[in-house]
């Protein structure tokens, strides 16, 4: 009987307070609709995309210097730089500008904190966020909605281009650095020809090992006259049958090579013919002026072909982004539930109302001023 007793009490609360629940709701209702009726209707326009991979603007990618595989979508590290960016106070002045946000909502732009209150209007209506599948989902709220889907698309676009400014400030740092390496290695190869020149007009060794294998045939053949008019001589000389003329011949032969010999080992740098003593000397001094102004001259040539290749990736023009949806202007709009708001309304009247009720009838029977 204390349930039953208890559901009429409840019933016989509602009843006895059924004005004043009546004009609670009422006076939600008429108030809520006011209300729902008096807010802006607020249209999204959503555009999504994925970040592209950094490395493909890295010249090794270009070019095809790596065995890498190319992957052209982004990882967690790109999302993250591309949220960075679009979360930037960077963005958020240049969409306020672009669009004259000021004006379309009512703020003072000449006022000390107008682009404060711009700025955190922009982002009440702005939201960047990874979805589930790892996108980028970009969504702008406003009350028109073709310009809703304009500032979606723009941002985008620009979040793009601040991400691609990024890579290419970098790549600006990397040429300005080749650039002054580059200048520096040409003064320096230069320098390292001068030597090489001046080693070589010193030693009069130009053709390096050729001229050694030149001098080397010029002594052995020397060498070989020697021994071959030498023989002649101890076998002619004196033999009353051989003319004298004959023997003078091979004697002055033998003479010619036996000083050509002597040419080719004695000390000579001061005269235009090379010698073998002088190239033995002077080899090593012009090989290492060699090696060094090839080594240079070699390392000049890639510097050069990296440089042309980073210039080349700063030149084209590679997306930060791949877009997957562009932002069209949305049909539906997306708030506010006026519908929601009214009911909401009128049934957190009458609860507060009902709660009124039941403590206004569990403490009528006491007496206030005896308390006091």
């Amino acid at each position: 009987m204390s349930n039953r007793d208890n559901l009429l009490g409840v019933l016989g609360t509602i009843y006895r307070w059924r004005k004043a629940l009546r004009n609670a709701c009422l006076i939600a209702l008429v108030g809520s609709i006011g209300i729902a009726l008096w807010m802006d209707t607020y249209y999204k326009a959503t555009t999504i995309f994925y970040p592209s991979n950094q490395d493909l603007s890295k010249p090794e990618l270009i070019f095809g210097g790596t065995i890498k595989v190319t992957e052209y979508f982004g990882t967690d590290k790109d999302v993250d730089r591309i949220l960075e960016i679009a979360a930037s106070n960077e963005l958020v002045d240049y969409m306020i500008g672009r669009f004259g946000l000021f004006n379309h909502y009512g703020i003072d732009s000449a006022s000390h904190e107008g682009r404060y209150w711009a700025r955190l209007r922009f982002r009440d209506l702005y939201v960047v966020q990874k979805n589930r599948n790892d996108a980028i989902e970009l969504t702008i709220e406003d009350t028109d909605p073709q310009l809703a889907s304009d500032m979606a698309n723009a941002a985008r676009e620009k979040i793009d281009e601040f991400a691609q400014r990024l890579t290419k400030d970098s790549q600006a740092k990397l040429l300005a650095s080749f650039d002054s390496n580059l200048k520096r290695k040409t003064v320096e190869l230069s320098r390292l020809g001068d030597s090489v020149r001046i080693v070589q007009n010193r030693y009069k060794i130009y053709g390096g090992g050729e001229q050694g294998n030149q001098l080397s045939r010029q002594l052995t053949r020397a060498e070989e006259d020697i021994a071959r008019n030498t023989a002649r001589l101890e076998i002619l000389d004196g033999n009353p049958l051989i003319p004298l003329d004959t023997i003078e011949y091979i004697k002055a032969n033998l003479r010619g090579a036996v000083r050509q010999r002597q040419m080719l080992l004695s000390p000579n740098i001061k005269s235009e013919n090379l010698t073998i003593r002088d190239y033995n000397e002077g080899i090593s001094s012009v090989a290492v002026a060699n090696d060094l102004h090839n080594q240079a001259r070699k390392q000049l040539s890639y510097d050069l072909e990296r440089y042309n290749q980073i210039l080349a990736a700063y030149n084209t023009n590679i997306p930060a982004i791949q877009t997957v949806e562009l932002a069209e202007p949305p049909l539906m709009k997306n708030r506010p539930r006026r519908s929601i708001i009214v009911i909401g309304a009128v049934v957190a009247a009458f609860l507060f109302t009902l709660f009124a009720a039941f403590l206004a009838d569990a403490y009528r029977d006491v007496n206030w001023k005896e308390l006091q």
